[in-house]
């Protein structure tokens, strides 16, 4: 919980002089300080952790470019629950000690790592439900610009826990944390997947005695526009899995019916339309909705769109062929 530091900003007061008919006259003005925007990456360092890091700084670099007079941190070298959780408290407490806490304003959380659709998971299989055992501190967000946005697997796929109750809920790890931080969450519908720049890497790739490479290039601010013709829609996998060890990656959700990712999405199907408690619910939906989802969008691997819980509302959502929600484009 924030204490009652994440309230107190100081106030300062100061002299000025206008002109009053003719005369200069003095005024006492108040000056309140006006909190520095903080944005947190944290970027997972086990199994994945190159690309996990390459995603999240790209998220860096666009995020300042953005927001100029903001601060930016990746938080990495975490692999273990207990490790992230420190990370986590340290946050929790520059963020609330009487010091620092009007110094920021905590806008933005983005995790890139592993997750599914009840937890982040780790290293050796320990994993965070951000539920009341897990205790995790409640971070003073801004109330609103606040979001936490999960880059991980599933995080919003309620119908993965295949339990009735929990389903009409809409019970999944982005509500549970909407909920238990006061905020809004953001979570993937699908498995995230990383997708490139392709006509980045189209553009500017050369060719030496060693082979392939990319040299480095100016960075610009993609807009909401930008980022739709660039990242809507997943280039070829073959295609993609070259340019991205070079070109700039996002990672997020995408209606994929190919390789490894259609055997994934098809066992969660299975999973879904043959459990028996489904089958026989009277208000569930028969056929799995989520693949029904990727299946309208697979044929150009269109962004799926995600679902964001604020305070434990769901928001709405458009799932349309070329169509692209607010969320995706400005969050991903």
């Amino acid at each position: 919980m924030p204490n009652e530091n994440t309230q107190k900003c100081k106030i300062f007061t100061a002299q000025t002089s206008k002109l009053e008919n003719g005369e200069v006259a003095t005024e006492e003005v108040i000056l309140k300080n006006v909190p520095t925007p903080l944005f947190i990456l944290f970027s997972f360092s086990g199994a994945g952790k190159t690309t996990f890091f390459k995603a999240a700084k790209f998220k860096e670099q666009q995020l300042k470019l953005k927001y100029p007079d903001a601060e930016v941190r990746i938080i990495k070298d975490f692999e273990y629950p207990l490790q992230f959780k420190a990370e986590w408290t340290k946050l929790y407490n520059e963020l609330t000690n009487s010091e620092t806490a009007c110094k920021y304003a905590l806008w933005q959380v983005h995790y890139f790592g592993h997750g599914n659709e009840n937890s982040l998971t780790f290293t050796g299989g320990g994993k965070i439900y951000f539920d009341f055992y897990d205790k995790m501190e409640r971070l003073p967000w801004h109330p609103n610009e606040g979001i936490f946005v999960l880059h991980s697997c599933r995080g919003a796929a309620f119908e993965d826990t295949l339990d009735e109750t929990l389903i009409k809920q809409q019970i999944c790890l982005a509500k549970t944390i909407s909920e238990q931080q006061k905020t809004r969450c953001l979570g993937q519908v699908t498995f995230g997947s990383f997708a490139t720049n392709s006509k980045q890497f189209e553009e500017n790739w050369e060719l030496d005695t060693n082979g392939i490479y990319m040299p480095d290039i100016p960075k610009s601010y993609l807009t909401n526009e930008d980022i739709q013709k660039i990242y809507g829609y997943r280039p070829n996998r073959y295609y993609n899995a070259v340019a991205l060890y070079m070109a700039d990656p996002v990672l997020w959700g995408y209606a994929l019916l190919t390789g490894d990712t259609k055997d994934r999405v098809l066992a969660l199907k299975a999973n879904y339309e043959k459990n028996k408690k489904i089958k026989a619910s009277t208000t569930l939906p028969k056929l799995y909705p989520i693949y029904q989802e990727i299946k309208k969008l697979s044929d150009k691997n269109q962004i799926l769109p995600c679902r964001v819980f604020n305070k434990g509302q769901l928001e709405a959502r458009i799932v349309e062929v070329d169509v692209f929600n607010q969320n995706d484009l400005e969050y991903i």
